[in-house]
């Protein structure tokens, strides 16, 4: 018997949890009832209209040799179509006659007239392939069905969904340095009722953070895997946060996640972004404001992230739902977003080796995105004091994440970035060791941090006469860094975390 059945078998009243999220402001979704209509018609028009309170995939043999797929939302309805190749040779040869017909699009004479007899050449092979499917009937119905069968299943139209009285939670697909897993873990820890999960792409998570589930990136592009992604997220979650503007059901609709919005919606699933940086971070605009920004415009890396966040930025910002950035820098290129603090277990780091105690101070320097961190700037710096013997420097790449609570521990100085102008995960993790931190921070970052925050500032012109001033006198250094294990308890252990995103999930903070 469940403590909850004990309980209520005592006599004691026991408040119902989907009336408790209810009172907080949560609001359970309506699971949309899934239909599959199967058709056998090659180049048949498909049904537009959406059924209130139903998402119904239509299914068709395709005139292409790949799986298309297109959706209509609207209310609490989805209709969504898919063509799936049945016969390999028919297709191509439809296919073909297509692409003749689409090739002559534009103007002038000659071409439409042109287009005209392509199109009638399209039209003389679907009437020959209808005229052929019509004189065995029962065996194209029986081709349509197998080929469809993998669709369908994943669609998965049976299932019948659990009933949904607290908040359930999806983050993903990237895990950017393991945090959409922490804050999964922090909703859960610290809000009564909610249950959350992680999903990150094998091609995000190279460094092996922990994650709830992981998806190949073979899965991520299959239609197949899709449409299973799109059941799961339709039946278990209430909310979505999703990382870095990216999609919830794999690339079902596009690249970005505006493409599934009027699905969420349709099915009442609240949907949030959250945003680590090179997505929305304006390249121009960051080296007009921050002195030391590494968009130097001689770089081709400057302009693809110029070229993606003009994409990106207008079509993040026009979907008007909760936006949360994971720097607060990010809020000068995202005004209406929160800051959602990094979060972490603190025991991980923890550390009992005393810190600035040897003659030449460790320093580590993590080189993961060693354009973002300024590490081109700093580096030159950092070598010419090892070699005069000032510094003991090592730097960090490529290791998986468990190995850097051991790392840190055995350092005794962790550089963090030194060109965006904010602290993240390395100086929490840094902070939570005991170590003293040091990093670049710009103003843009510091109006939205506590005046006490124990980290220690430098640049690039400035680091070599921190560093040489922390190796003559580390009492202060030392007292800096025993103020980081508080700090991180206070604001990045996952409360602070779970209280922001209260609100979102629509219930009370603890």
């Amino acid at each position: 018997m469940s403590d909850r059945d004990s309980a209520v078998a005592a006599g004691v009243a026991i408040p119902d949890a989907r009336q408790a999220a209810e009172d907080r402001g949560f609001i359970p979704p309506e699971r949309l009832r899934r239909v599959v209509v199967t058709h056998t018609d090659v180049g048949e028009e498909m049904p537009h209209d959406p059924v209130e309170g139903t998402y119904t995939l239509h299914v068709a043999p395709a005139e292409t040799v790949a799986v298309t797929t297109s959706v209509e939302a609207s209310g609490t309805g989805v209709v969504r179509s898919l063509r799936v190749p049945v016969d390999p040779a028919r297709t191509a040869e439809l296919a073909a006659a297509r692409a003749a017909v689409e090739a002559l699009d534009g103007g002038g004479v000659i071409r439409g007239l042109r287009r005209m007899m392509a199109q009638r050449d399209l039209d003389a092979v679907r009437n020959r392939h209808r005229a052929e499917v019509e004189r065995d009937a029962t065996a194209w119905a029986a081709r349509c069905a197998r080929a469809y069968e993998p669709y369908v299943r994943a669609f998965a139209a049976d299932a019948v969904p659990a009933p949904t009285p607290s908040p359930v939670l999806g983050i993903g697909p990237t895990n950017t340095a393991g945090q959409g897993h922490a804050w999964a873990r922090a909703v859960e820890r610290h809000l009564p009722g909610v249950r959350a999960e992680s999903a990150a792409l094998a091609s995000a998570n190279t460094l092996g953070h922990p994650t709830d589930r992981a998806i190949d990136t073979d899965d991520w592009l299959s239609t197949r895997w899709q449409l299973g992604r799109l059941a799961e997220v339709l039946d278990r979650y209430t909310h979505v946060l999703a990382e870095c503007g990216m999609p919830a059901f794999g690339r079902l609709g596009g690249s970005w996640v505006d493409t599934d919005l009027a699905e969420l919606r349709a099915a009442g699933i609240a949907l949030g972004l959250v945003l680590y940086g090179s997505e929305v971070r304006d390249p121009a605009a960051h080296r007009a404001r921050v002195e030391f920004s590494p968009f130097d415009p001689r770089y081709e890396l400057t302009h693809a992230l110029q070229a993606k966040v003009d994409r990106l930025l207008p079509i993040l910002r026009g979907l008007e739902v909760p936006t949360f950035v994971a720097t607060p820098d990010l809020i000068a290129d995202v005004p209406d977003a929160v800051w959602l603090p990094a979060a972490l277990d603190p025991a991980t780091w923890h550390t009992e080796t005393p810190v600035l105690t040897r003659e030449r101070p460790v320093v580590v320097h993590v080189m993961a995105g060693p354009f973002l961190r300024g590490t081109a700037r700093i580096e030159p710096t950092l070598r010419r004091l090892h070699d005069i013997g000032l510094i003991e420097y090592r730097r960090i790449l490529n290791r998986p994440a468990a190995e850097l609570p051991a790392l840190f521990a055995d350092a005794d100085i962790v550089l963090d970035q030194f060109a965006c102008g904010s602290y993240g995960m390395t100086s929490c993790q840094a902070m939570a060791a005991g170590r003293l931190t040091i990093c670049y921070l710009h103003e843009s970052a510091t109006e939205h941090l506590p005046a006490d925050l124990p980290i220690r500032a430098a640049d690039p012109d400035s680091l070599a006469e921190v560093l040489e001033e922390i190796a003559a006198e580390p009492d202060a250094a030392r007292e800096v860094a025993s103020r980081g294990p508080a700090y991180v308890v206070e604001h990045h252990d996952g409360r602070r975390s779970a209280r922001i995103l209260a609100d979102f999930l629509g219930v009370a903070a603890e």
